[in-house]
């Protein structure tokens, strides 16, 4: 009889003790699956990714290829690039012209709004830091800069989009940049910029400066495949 109540007070406590458990046991909450990508912890730079980019179009074995500036127009940059176009910078934009170099007459043709406008006869001195540019009888110096200053500085924490992350690029061959540590870039027939942006929500929000901070928005949407930015489609495009 001793052995049946022991027996039985065991198994009472055995069940007291799991039903216990199972009143202390918390269960998880469930996750709203997220609308908005995050940012990666360690973002790409945008500056060395683009840098790399740009730089490709002033290659080459021509010593004019390259950011000049006029001392009287030290706001502007001039670039003369490998792919028959001149481009005039201002802030993190720049306007591009068609440039015609011939090499063995030592001439050089630009039509620029502001600075250079015209034919002119070039040399360029020994250590490559000054252009001179002579037109009927006058003469423009030009001297040596760094390259390309049209991409800005990252912002703090950025919330930008994964998904549109990358190069993207129109059948009209129109493109689009997208950085992780949220900087932009586009390159639009006439013109390049550089801006800082915000993607969220379907809507893309920059900045670029050109004499002041420009702001602009644009509509975004993402699906199979294909980025669809002010009603126009972008696939992703390899830059390398």
């Amino acid at each position: 009889m001793k052995k049946i109540i022991a027996l039985l007070l065991s198994i009472l406590i055995t069940f007291s003790v799991a039903a216990l458990s199972g009143c202390n046991k918390t269960e998880p909450e469930p996750t709203e699956p997220s609308t908005e990508a995050t940012q990666p912890e360690t973002p790409d730079s945008s500056a060395e990714e683009l840098g790399e980019y740009l730089a490709k179009f002033t290659e080459g074995d021509n010593p004019i290829y390259g950011t000049w500036q006029l001392d009287d127009y030290s706001y502007l940059s001039f670039i003369f690039r490998n792919d028959n176009l001149a481009e005039m910078v201002m802030g993190t934009e720049g306007d591009f012209t068609a440039l015609k170099i011939d090499e063995k007459n030592k001439t050089l043709t630009v039509q620029f709004i502001i600075g250079l406008n015209g034919t002119y006869s070039y040399t360029v001195s020994d250590d490559g830091k000054i252009l001179s540019l002579k037109q009927g009888g006058n003469t423009t110096i030009l001297k040596r800069a760094k390259d390309y200053n049209i991409i800005p500085k990252a912002p703090k924490k950025p919330k930008v989009d994964s998904s549109i992350l990358g190069w993207w690029q129109s059948e009209t061959e129109l493109i689009y940049y997208f950085g992780a540590d949220g900087v932009m870039y586009s390159n639009h027939i006439s013109m390049e910029t550089g801006y800082t942006y915000t993607a969220k929500n379907g809507i893309i929000s920059a900045i670029y400066q050109y004499g002041g901070d420009v702001k602009t928005e644009l509509s975004y949407e993402y699906k199979d495949g294909t980025l669809t930015i002010d009603g126009n489609e972008y696939k992703r495009m390899d830059n390398k």
